[in-house]
C-alpha cells in the first residue's frame, strides 16, 4: 500500500475518533444553564435577608438571581417545581416542592445534588407551599390534597414528624425565624395556628372575616399579619389577639376592604406591602381594585404606590432591601410588573435565546460533518482497494495460457 493510501486510512481513523468524541460530548455533557433577563410565569418567590439574590419558581423551573439576571438552577429531571423555601439561618439549604408528586427535595450545594423526601403514600397531588423555621430546624409543607406536613431537618436527613389532614388545599404556610415558633397555614376559608412548635394545630376563629393572605415579620418580637375579605389588615403578636392596621388604606366604617396579598421585605421586616380592593353589593358582589400600598413602620401607616392605583394585583414580590421597590403579579399575568422603585426590565424572557441549546447544537453539527467526511474517505479507500485488486487480477488472467484439447 503506497503513501497515499496510508494517509487516507490514517485520516479516516482520526475522523472516526472525532465523530465518537463529538457524540459523547454532545449527548453526555451538561448543557449550559438558562439565563434570563425577565421571569414570565412566576409561581413562587423567596428573598434571602443576607443575600442580594432571590429565588423564583418560573414555569416549573427554579431560578436564582436579581431583576435583569436570572440563572436556572438544576433540579431533578422529572420534577415540576411548585414551591421554594430557603433556610434564612443557613441560605445554602434550599427546599423545593413538587407539583407532580407528594414530595419535597433538599439541596445544600446549589442544585448539584438533591435529597428526595416523600411526604405520604396514597395521595395524588403535589406541594403548594413551604415554610422553614430556621431557628427550630422545622419545615412546614402544604399540599393540595393531603393537608399540612411537619418535618425536622436533622442535617443528614429530613424526618417526617407530624401531619395535619385537611379537607381543603393549603394555599399558604408561614413561619418565623426568631425562635418564637410561630407558624400559620391558610386554606381558602380558614387560618390555622401552630401550637407546641407545630405538633398541634388550632383554627383561628376570631378574625371576624375570611382570611385572604398571611405573612410573618421577623421583628423583635415577631408579628403575624393577616389580610381579610372585608376588614383589611390585621396584626397580632401571638395569633390570638388581633388589631386592625388600615391607616392610609381609605378604610371607613361600613366599607369592605379586601386584601389580596401581604408581602414583607426579607431584609427590612418593618417594610411591607399590601394589595387591596373594595367590595360592593350584597347579593351580587362587585370588586374594585384599590391598588398597592407600602409601609415602612410595620403597618402603622400605609402610603399608596401611585402607578398601581387601579391594578388588580394577585401577588407581591418585594425587592430585598429596597424600600418601595416591589413587583406585582396581576390576576391576568404572572409576569412581574415593576412598581415604585423596582428596576424596570424591558426585555422579556421570550426574546432570550436558550443558552443551553447553542453548545449542544454546535457539537452535534460538528460531529455530523465529521461523520460525513469519514464516510466519504472510507468509500474512497474501499473504491481504491477494489480498483487495485482488479488491476492485479486482470493482467494475471490475461497471461495464463489456454490449453486446447
Amino acid at each position: 500500500m503506497n503513501t497515499r493510501k496510508l494517509a487516507i486510512v490514517a485520516l479516516t481513523i482520526i475522523l472516526v475518533v472525532a465523530v465518537f468524541t463529538g457524540a459523547v460530548t454532545a449527548f453526555g455533557s451538561k448543557a449550559a444553564p438558562v439565563v434570563r433577563t425577565q421571569l414570565a410565569n412566576v409561581r413562587d418567590f423567596m428573598a434571602i435577608p443576607s443575600d442580594v439574590d432571590s429565588y423564583a419558581v418560573d414555569g416549573g423551573a427554579l431560578f436564582k438571581g436579581q431583576p435583569g439576571a436570572w440563572t436556572q438552577i438544576s433540579t431533578p429531571e422529572t420534577v415540576i417545581v411548585s414551591a421554594i423555601a430557603v433556610d434564612s439561618t443557613d441560605p445554602k439549604v434550599i427546599y423545593i416542592g413538587a407539583a407532580n408528586e407528594m414530595a419535597i427535595y433538599r439541596t445544600m450545594d446549589n442544585g448539584k445534588s438533591w435529597l428526595r423526601v416523600p411526604l405520604a403514600d396514597g395521595f395524588v397531588g403535589g406541594v403548594t407551599d413551604i415554610a422553614v423555621d430556621g431557628a427550630q430546624r422545622i419545615v412546614y409543607v402544604g399540599s393540595d390534597t393531603a393537608g399540612l406536613f411537619r418535618l425536622r431537618d436533622v442535617g443528614s436527613s429530613v424526618i417526617l414528624s407530624g401531619h395535619l389532614l385537611l379537607d381543603a388545599p393549603v394555599l399558604e404556610v408561614v413561619a418565623d425565624n426568631t425562635g418564637k415558633g410561630m407558624a400559620f397555614a391558610r386554606t381558602e376559608w380558614n387560618l390555622y395556628r401552630a401550637e407546641n412548635f407545630g405538633l398541634a394545630w388550632v383554627a383561628v376563629g376570631n378574625l371576624l372575616s375570611t382570611p385572604t393572605a398571611v405573612a410573618i415579620a421577623d421583628t423583635n418580637p415577631a408579628k403575624v399579619y393577616v389580610g381579610t375579605m372585608d376588614r383589611g389588615v390585621l396584626v397580632s403578636n401571638d395569633g390570638q389577639e388581633w388589631t386592625t392596621m388600615n391607616a392610609g388604606l381609605n378604610f371607613v366604617p361600613g366599607s369592605r376592604l379586601k386584601v389580596s396579598d401581604i408581602a414583607i421585605d426579607a431584609a427590612q421586616p418593618e417594610v411591607m406591602y399590601v394589595s387591596t380592593s373594595f367590595l360592593y353589593g350584597t347579593s351580587e358582589v362587585h370588586e374594585s381594585p384599590a391598588g398597592v400600598s407600602v409601609s415602612s413602620d410595620g403597618a402603622q401607616a400605609w402610603t399608596p404606590i401611585n402607578e398601581a392605583s387601579n391594578m388588580a394585583v394577585a401577588e407581591l414580590l418585594p425587592v430585598s432591601g429596597l424600600t418601595a421597590g416591589v413587583y406585582a403579579l396581576t390576576t391576568e399575568s404572572r409576569t412581574p410588573l415593576a412598581l415604585g422603585n423596582a428596576p424596570i426590565i424591558t426585555e422579556v424572557a421570550a426574546s432570550q435565546p436558550d443558552a443551553q441549546s447553542a453548545p449542544a447544537t454546535t457539537n452535534i453539527l460538528a460531529w455530523l460533518i465529521a461523520g460525513l467526511a469519514a464516510l466519504t474517505l472510507g468509500f474512497a479507500v474501499i473504491s481504491d482497494l477494489l480498483r487495485t485488486r482488479r488491476q492485479v487480477v486482470e493482467p494475471t488472467m490475461a497471461a495464463s495460457p489456454v490449453r486446447s484439447r
